[in-house]
């Protein structure tokens, strides 16, 4: 994300997405209401004629719906027009915007603290490098793309090893390092990632160091780690691990994922935490709350309900308090296990 403009009272933005991080995190930041521009193209038709002409301008609308797709990497805002570069395009009429990597939007709407943090935050990482990660045994692997918003899984690997004789055995695991690592490599050329972890099951790790130097594009990137799954469960084995802050001190998944962890470990203790609409509001009115996390789902919810007024209020009490605010994306395991409580603070004391 680049920042291009912030008004003097918080009150307009113009930036530039891209990352499909920026499009997640926009996503949560533009709301019903909210008054959003961008270039965009439009049918017009002239008089009676049933055909047009698919025609460039700028147009603004205020936002009525959001819709986030990770797949397509697209943000859609449909909304009614305020506003339009085009004379021939009637006011008050239905326009999807479509916002991708590399669009230039405009938002207008009263920002609160914690939204321009975000976005000055997300401006950061996107400088940040992108993350492979492989958890793999013998025989089978995943491989992923650690984001900002999230984990985007890529492929499986999966390949049937002969174990009725050792050395045929044996050959056929040193046959399948050298296709992951082929993989690997080519994923990182083909999508300009300078990082990837493999973590490996048992020494399989181990061997695979033992021949990376025939990989000369991979072997100054690649980082080797010894873990316990392969699959899903050993990514997020990957993702819980130290190596990716040693490689990227602030990345976000890594960063909620330990704020989970920290939300379960106090429920298991009886730390000082509270959880839940009614007990987060009267830590914050007490002065009590730290950290708030909010799961995107549950703002999701808010929005689908025209409730959103009502935790829009909550984290403004927060920003007043100075509490320090966490918005959890599902897109990772740890997001998903968040979910289920919806709503947290970390406390100073308990309450």
């Amino acid at each position: 994300m680049q920042i291009l403009e912030i008004g003097k009272k918080k009150e307009f933005i113009k930036l530039k997405v891209n990352t499909i991080d920026d499009l997640w995190l926009l996503s949560k930041i533009i709301n019903k209401g909210d008054i959003v521009g961008s270039e965009s193209t439009r049918i017009v038709k002239k008089g009676d004629s049933e055909e047009g002409q698919r025609k460039y301008m700028f147009i603004k609308i205020n936002v009525e719906k959001i819709e986030f797709n990770s797949q397509s990497k697209t943000l859609r805002l449909l909304g009614r027009i305020i506003q339009c570069s085009n004379s021939e395009v009637p006011l008050n009429t239905y326009h999807t915007l479509a916002i991708e990597e590399g669009t230039i939007i405009e938002i207008n709407k009263i920002f609160k603290n914690w939204e321009i943090q975000r976005l000055k935050e997300a401006e950061e990482a996107s400088k940040r490098p992108k993350i492979l990660l492989c958890a793999a045994d013998y025989g089978e692997a995943t491989i992923a793309v650690i984001h900002e918003y999230g984990v985007e899984y890529l492929t499986d690997v999966f390949e049937n090893l002969s174990e009725k004789e050792i050395k045929a055995y044996e050959k056929n695991q040193e046959m399948f390092i050298q296709k992951l690592l082929n993989i690997l490599d080519n994923l990182a050329k083909t999508n300009n990632i300078p990082n990837v972890i493999l973590g490996g099951v048992g020494f399989l790790s181990e061997n695979a160091k033992n021949i990376i130097d025939k990989f000369s594009n991979l072997k100054n990137k690649i980082f080797f780690v010894k873990i316990y799954h392969s699959g899903k469960t050993g990514i997020n084995e990957l993702i819980r691990s130290g190596t990716i802050e040693s490689i990227s001190k602030k990345n976000r998944v890594w960063e909620e994922t330990q704020l989970v962890e920290e939300v379960f470990k106090r429920i298991g203790k009886n730390e000082p935490l509270a959880y839940g609409i009614e007990e987060v509001k009267k830590a914050i009115d007490y002065g009590a709350a730290e950290t708030l996390l909010i799961s995107e789902n549950l703002l999701n919810e808010y929005r689908e309900k025209n409730k959103f007024e009502e935790i829009d209020s909550l984290m403004s009490q927060a920003e007043k308090n100075k509490v320090e605010i966490k918005i959890i994306s599902t897109e990772h395991d740890a997001g998903e296990r968040f979910a289920k409580l919806s709503i947290a603070a970390l406390l100073r004391f308990k309450i």
